[in-house]
């Protein structure tokens, strides 16, 4: 199962989501506001990261790991973007982090923020556990 939520201590955190301040209108998010709407955003997305580890397990039952993803959430449309995963801090195999990347690209947050969002979120994945999202940081 998945793990990586806002709430929990055991949750594996690497850095934060970092809002940048650009001049254009609309509403604008405090930090911690970007963040739990983001990994809320996130969560939609649980059964089919579930999916993806479940994927996984079907040609390694004992595949357990990290995927580190880095993205951009767009200031206009709210749309995540630039989905990658950091290699350097994700322990899974590669094919359960580019399922994470599918599984999240695309996604919009709404309503859109007149800030762009660099954020970066770290699933933890082990059997037994629950799916959720966990910003990094």
């Amino acid at each position: 199962m998945i793990r990586s939520t806002l709430r929990s201590a055991t949750y594996l955190i690497a850095a934060g989501l970092v809002a940048t301040v650009a001049a254009c209108s609309g509403s604008a998010r405090g930090l911690e506001a970007y963040r739990t709407d983001t990994a809320n955003l996130l969560e939609t997305r649980n059964a089919q990261l579930q999916s993806c580890y479940d994927d996984a397990l079907k040609t390694d039952a004992k595949v357990a790991g990290t995927v580190t993803v880095q993205f951009v959430v767009a200031k206009k449309t709210g749309m995540i973007e630039n989905t990658q995963v950091d290699a350097s801090k994700s322990t899974a195999p590669p094919a359960l982090g580019q399922c994470v990347v599918k599984a999240v690209d695309g996604l919009v947050l709404a309503p859109a923020d007149k800030n762009e969002g660099r954020a970066t979120f770290t699933y933890e994945f082990k059997p037994g556990m629950a799916p959720a999202a966990a910003p990094a940081g």
